[in-house]
């Protein structure tokens, strides 16, 4: 590995872990403030301000989603030819999420314009969380469930690659199961176990904290001895 090779990894490594952070702050945006009047809706916001909420919401989802794909991308190029095929998936399944945010967002949208057409009578508002129920919450949690499989390749191919600790590595990719075991009961139409979902904020701390101080682990070209393969 060249010098360049190098700092550019522990750039990426760096940027790599930015991003976590910010998707989960974006995370946290879109689900207490941006979502939370439209799925709670009651007739007492005015149906410009509700529309304004939603686009507000439409481009941090798909910012949320899009970081899913950068994750994969900011991976070294030589690991990630390496392991080409478990890249591939990871972006197709990265790319598939991304899609279904957008369709999830379309639904949304109809609903609101079913609000700008109607007149908001409790009638109206009940009849608009049975729709959200059944149409919006399905498309949520399919794309919930397809962007958490890229984030499980994303992991699985740093264990593959030794780009982290192997324990961190397998530990990350473990909660990635369980949100997916947690997400998945949704399909029958049963409530999420939320601790299932507790490894994955771990998780999602304490990765971008070792990417922030120690980046990828990769041999240094500026120094004669090479580091251990297990550190």
């Amino acid at each position: 590995m060249t010098t360049t090779q190098y700092q550019n990894n522990h750039i990426s490594a760096k940027a790599l872990a930015g991003l976590m952070l910010v998707q989960m702050a974006l995370g946290l945006l879109l689900n207490f403030y941006f979502l939370k009047p439209i799925l709670r809706y009651d007739g007492s916001t005015s149906v410009e301000e509700i529309t304004f909420i939603l686009g507000c919401a439409t481009i941090v989802a798909l910012i949320i989603s899009a970081i899913n794909i950068a994750f994969g991308l900011l991976l070294p190029q030589e690991k990630t030819k390496e392991y080409w095929r478990t890249f591939v998936f990871l972006i197709v399944f990265a790319g598939a999420g991304l899609t279904l945010c957008a369709y999830e967002y379309a639904q949304l949208a109809k609903y609101v314009s079913f609000l700008a057409s109607q007149s908001t009578t409790e009638a109206t508002s009940q009849l608009l969380r049975e729709t959200l129920a059944s149409g919006r919450n399905e498309a949520h949690y399919l794309s919930i469930f397809v962007s958490s499989c890229s984030l499980a390749l994303f992991y699985f191919l740093l264990i593959r690659a030794e780009l982290m600790h192997k324990w961190l590595s397998y530990f990350a990719f473990v909660a990635t199961l369980l949100q997916l075991i947690a997400v998945g009961h949704t399909f029958f139409q049963t409530s999420i176990p939320n601790i299932l979902q507790l490894p994955l904020l771990i998780s999602q701390l304490t990765v971008p904290a070792y990417l922030l101080v120690l980046g990828f682990k990769q041999a240094n070209p500026l120094t004669t001895e090479q580091p251990e393969s297990d550190i």
